[in-house]
């Protein structure tokens, strides 16, 4: 139509239309009310127990006009066509279309949802219905994910799981996500759960998030003990996307930037000016005004794109997703680059009775150095903190009778002239430059042969490479390099390769007795690994133009007569051969049964008596709401008790550990035969044939609920494990042993723990819906047991931690028999003196000054491990004013607001919120301890440093390890916020789907913690430990879209 309002529009012309286009508005309106036959349905919505459901919703179909059942379950809606058609829907029901007719009142009864009844888990080597599962396994779908850009997998589950606790402490681009399930089961091995990506093992960085369709982690002892040795930290299943026969193409692409959660309070350089001219403090006025964080920041720009293609036909189909994401750190030359490339292909035969998948991945990461053998040198944080502030960054910019006092350097940086261990930060980032380079590729291929209905045999085979290279160099302006070594530049050169080759063959038999069901799987599995490891340093280049691409033209060796630079290679291989099976069986469909075994033998073990280990593991369930006494009591839907006792065990890292072994002393450590300087061959271990696993063995008991229309949810699990055998090197008499030490299996450490999962439907009406889930743990660890008659040490504790220079040597933490794990170990403060002394609790419970505290006087000051986990995770649902059905991409809002699958919804706003808390521990602020003391009067220091402690004195004593740096961690965060519009299907013509999307990860943190983020990790037996060269966790804003074609 042309624009009325169009030049050359003349205004009879305008008049005319406007009173034909009035006239013909009243003639319809006038039709409607003459022929339209307006009349009120009524009707009543029940369940299958033809209870009534109060609120399920009855629309229209085809327009916005609806409302929703009273508490009787009735509902009434005018029509004004024959025609007409009802959708009648209701959480955890499949919805039903009804065909009204000339009907004016209805009776509507739902049904359960058959997605709801039948959703499947994942478990070892199989899956199962989640109403039969016998023990503590929670399952989080792609729909219930943490939304918006995430580093890793590990960031998709945060506060979704009872007791498993996932950590991000740092900003750094390049590292993954610690994570820890169910407390501290050694004191050496690996404290992570096992990782398998659709069965192969690999970890949080091998798939794209946006490839993943589910993952499933396996809890407690007897869910895990299928896996053996590998499982005794818990298991993580993460299944990825599968292909289909419907074509279809999902784009996914984001962009976004950072910034610093926090940062410290240090003075500025006008500031320092000030107290060095009213005499506080003695040290160098150099001019200037430098803010040496900035000088070392950005703002960085994010972006990332994933594309997913999958169709085919019924019998062969696939699927290609590729995931590209390039992030940069906000400090200067940190970043990382990242491109996962997954190809899948499926083919069936036979009538379906031969299956094979074919899958390649690759996996390739790229990211700068500015550290020898890691990426970002974090040091430079600190040294941004501390460096004079009113040094220049430049030296030209130096005044110039002060430049005659730094030290002789001919690069262009200002250096401060009274502190060579720290340079300026900026020079160390730009004249250190680095790459690394991550190469992993694997092929897998499963082959599933079906005969008949209830025999079915599987056959999983994988090859796996990592590759790495690695360069670092640093220039001859490199002040570490010029001034602190005295050397002409300086480089390293570094690669490994790991090879792992996997092949599991099972078979599973089930069949149907009547009210009797079983299962029964039996398998065998094989697993090698090859890993090597190469690298090398030199210094003292000719020119500035080469580095570790030319590295054997260093000259390092000219340092020392007859030295030779530092060089260094590493090969080992080992191999993992399994049996196991498993039974399970259900009777009258309310009785269920799990019993398990798995028995292998691991290389590592050579050279002991106990090379085969048995894992065995049973657990029950009763499904109460399936009994006859229970068919009265409506308002429970589903309730289930769980017991399970599992056994898994931990192997060493590294093998040969039970043998007698030699090796080759270092070039500094030789003897002089036959006229040339040999290197001695001395023990390395003593022979150990008692040598064996570590086992952890624990109880679960568990209950499993939903009720009021399963308005309501969830689950409670108790736990109790206990992990014997630990290993622990122990002091030895020489001889008669030929080595100081044995690594033997001693101790034990028990952990018990409570966890519970609710989910609610909070509201769940036309024009709006609120989903939330809560979820608690707690767990306590003790070391038991850590000597016996033939293993003992000195004592029963021992120290780990250091509180780094210039107290290097001072421990941080003491494990002790009896204590959890965890202690923060140091002098309890009580006050400070009147001149800026500490003031101690001695062992006697007496006043002592700083100068007469012993050692004897030190204590129990805090404890890093957190006792108590919380997170509330929401998801919102704001129904739009158009009502046309659409197909939902990306991550849409949860399926339970309708209890439908996410193939149907009203184009709306989701707002998603995810929230989580720790609680009742204690972190060592490092940054404070070395930092917030001016008695470092040459460099700067905290603000706090100058002010008066507990508003008494200016602390003046020297830097002393004690409990005024050890504060409350407890804290709660508003870990991420998503805001997401869905446009209706077709809005723009070959688009299926829409959606945009704005998200805030690390959105708010509340604490009472002074440092720069409570959740800080630390290592295995030194929690709490807030480093103060670190890379600060930082907050992101991410804009994204998710396009369906």
């Amino acid at each position: 139509m042309k624009n009325m309002f169009s030049k050359g529009a003349h205004p009879s012309e305008f008049g005319h239309r406007q009173t034909t286009m009035l006239m013909l508005g009243l003639f319809l309106l006038v039709s409607q009310c003459l022929f339209a036959q307006s009349r009120i349905i009524k009707g009543t919505v029940y369940d299958e127990h033809k209870d009534a459901l109060i609120g399920a919703s009855v629309i229209l179909k085809g327009t916005s006009q609806g409302t929703i059942t009273d508490i009787d379950g009735n509902f009434s809606v005018e029509a004004s066509d024959k025609n007409t058609v009802l959708i009648v829907s209701y959480i955890g029901y499949d919805a039903q279309e009804i065909n009204v007719g000339s009907q004016t009142f209805v009776k509507v009864q739902l049904k359960p949802s058959s997605l709801a009844l039948e959703e499947v888990v994942v478990v070892g080597y199989g899956s199962q219905k989640k109403s039969e599962l016998t023990a503590a396994i929670s399952s989080v779908k792609s729909s219930d994910f943490v939304r918006g850009n995430v580093r890793d997998a590990g960031q998709l589950l945060k506060g979704k799981i009872a007791g498993l606790s996932i950590v991000n402490s740092t900003g750094d681009p390049t590292e993954n996500s610690s994570i820890l399930l169910r407390g501290t089961n050694s004191l050496q091995g690996n404290n992570s759960p096992l990782v398998l990506i659709d069965g192969i093992p690999g970890d949080l960085r091998t798939v794209a998030p946006e490839d993943i369709a589910q993952i499933d982690v396996l809890k407690d002892g007897s869910s895990a003990a299928i896996y053996g040795t590998r499982a005794t930290n818990g298991v993580i299943l993460v299944t990825t996307r599968k292909a289909n026969s419907d074509f279809s193409i999902d784009y996914n692409g984001y962009v976004g930037t950072e910034e610093f959660v926090k940062t410290e309070r240090v003075l500025t350089g006008d500031e320092f000016r000030s107290l060095i001219q009213d005499g506080t403090i003695s040290a160098t006025d150099f001019g200037g005004n430098t803010d040496w964080l900035e000088a070392i920041t950005r703002t960085p720009i994010n972006h990332g794109h994933n594309l997913s293609v999958k169709g085919g036909s019924e019998k062969t189909n696939y699927l290609l997703n590729v995931n590209y994401k390039k992030n940069q750190g906000i400090f200067k030359k940190s970043d990382n680059e990242a491109l996962i490339v997954r190809l899948a292909v499926n083919h069936s035969m036979l009538n379906d009775k031969l299956r094979l998948n074919v899958s390649v991945n690759s996996n390739t990461q790229n990211y700068t150095t500015t550290g020898d053998g890691s990426s970002f040198n974090r040091g430079v944080y600190s040294a941004a903190l501390v460096t004079n502030p009113t040094l220049p960054i430049y030296k030209q910019d130096v005044n110039k009778d002060i430049l005659s006092s730094m030290p002789e350097y001919d690069g262009p940086w200002a250096q401060p002239s009274a502190l060579v261990a720290i340079a300026n930060p900026l020079s160390t980032i730009e004249t250190a430059n680095g790459r690394h380079h991550r190469q992993r590729t694997r092929l897998n291929g499963n082959v599933t042969f079906q005969p008949i209905e209830s025999l079915k045999f599987n056959a999983l085979l994988s090859w796996d490479r990592y590759y790495e290279t690695r360069g670092y160099r640093e220039t001859f302006d490199n002040f570490n390099t010029t001034v602190a070594h005295s050397r002409d530049g300086f480089a390293s050169r570094g690669t490994c390769e790991t090879t792992d080759q996997l092949f599991e063959f099972t078979a599973q038999y089930s069949e149907v007795f009547g009210i009797h069901n079983i299962s029964v799987l039996g398998g065998y599995g094989y697993q090698k690994n090859i890993w090597e490891d190469y690298w090398m340093r030199n210094w003292n280049f000719p020119t500035d133009q080469f580095g570790w691409d030319n590295i054997a033209l260093g000259r390092g060796d000219s340092d020392i007569a007859g030295a030779a630079i530092p060089i260094n290679s590493n090969k080992t291989s080992g191999n993992l051969i399994s049996f196991f099976g498993r039974v399970n069986y259900i009777l009258a469909g309310k009785y269920l049964a799990t019993i398990s075994v798995r028995h292998e033998a691991d290389s590592k073990f050579v050279g002991s008596d106990q090379v085969w280990g048995t894992f065995p593991a049973v657990s029950l369930a009763w499904r109460i709401n399936e009994e006859n006494f229970m068919k009265n009591i409506k308002w429970i839907n589903s309730l289930k008790l769980r017991a399970g006792y599992g056994v898994t065990g931990i192997a060493p890292s590294n093998p040969y550990l039970a043998t007698y072994r030699l090796g080759y002393t270092s070039n500094n450590d030789t003897f002089y035969y036959n006229g040339q300087w040999v290197n001695k061959l001395t023990p390395q271990s003593n022979p150990n044939p008692e040598f064996t696993w570590e086992k952890k063995k624990e109880f679960n008991v568990g209950l499993d609920f939903s009720i009021l229309k399963d308005r309501i949810s969830g689950s409670v699990d108790a736990y109790y494990r206990k992990t014997v055998d630990l290993l622990y090197n122990y002091p030895v008499p020489v001889p008669p042993n030929v080595y100081g030490t044995t690594l033997a299996n001693v101790g034990t450490i028990s952990n018990k723990g409570l966890e519970i999962l609710l989910n609610g439907v909070v509201f769940n009406k036309k024009d709006f819906g609120w989903n939330t889930t809560l979820t608690y743990s707690t767990n306590k660890n003790k070391l038991d047991k850590l000597n016996n008659s033939k293993y003992q040490l000195a004592n029963d504790y021992f120290y780990v931690g250091d509180a780094q220079a210039p107290m290097s040597g001072v421990p941080t933490h003491r494990v002790k028999v009896g204590e959890p794990i965890g202690q923060i170990w140091g002098w309890k403060v009580l006050d400070i003196t009147e001149d800026g002394k500490w003031i101690y609790e001695d062992q006697n419970g007496n006043a002592v000054e700083s100068k007469d505290v012993k050692i004897e006087d030190r204590k129990v000051i805090g404890n890093g491990l957190p006792k108590h986990y919380l997170g509330w995770n929401n998801d919102f649902r704001y129904k739009n004013f158009d009502s046309d059905y659409r197909t939902i991409i990306g991550n849409p809002t949860p399926d339970a607001i309708f209890g439908m699958t996410n193939e149907f919804q009203y184009k709306n706003f989701d707002l998603s919120v995810t929230m989580r808390g720790a609680f009742g521990f204690q972190n060592i602020n490092f940054t404070r301890l070395h930092y917030e003391n001016y008695r470092d009067q040459a460099m700067n220091n905290l603000k706090a440093g100058y002010e008066k402690v507990f508003g008494k004195a200016v602390l003046t004593d020297s830097k002393q390890f004690n409990s005024y740096y050890v504060e409350d961690g407890d804290y709660w965060k508003i870990d991420n916020i998503v805001l997401g519009y869905n446009f209706k299907k077709d809005f723009i013509k070959g688009i299926k789907g829409m959606r945009l999307y704005f998200s805030v990860q690390n959105a708010l943190t509340i604490t009472g913690y002074k440092g720069l983020d409570p959740e800080v990790g630390g290592s295995l037996l030194t929690p709490g430990t807030d480093d103060r060269n670190k890379y600060p966790t930082t907050r992101s804003y991410t804009f994204g879209v998710n396009l369906n074609f």
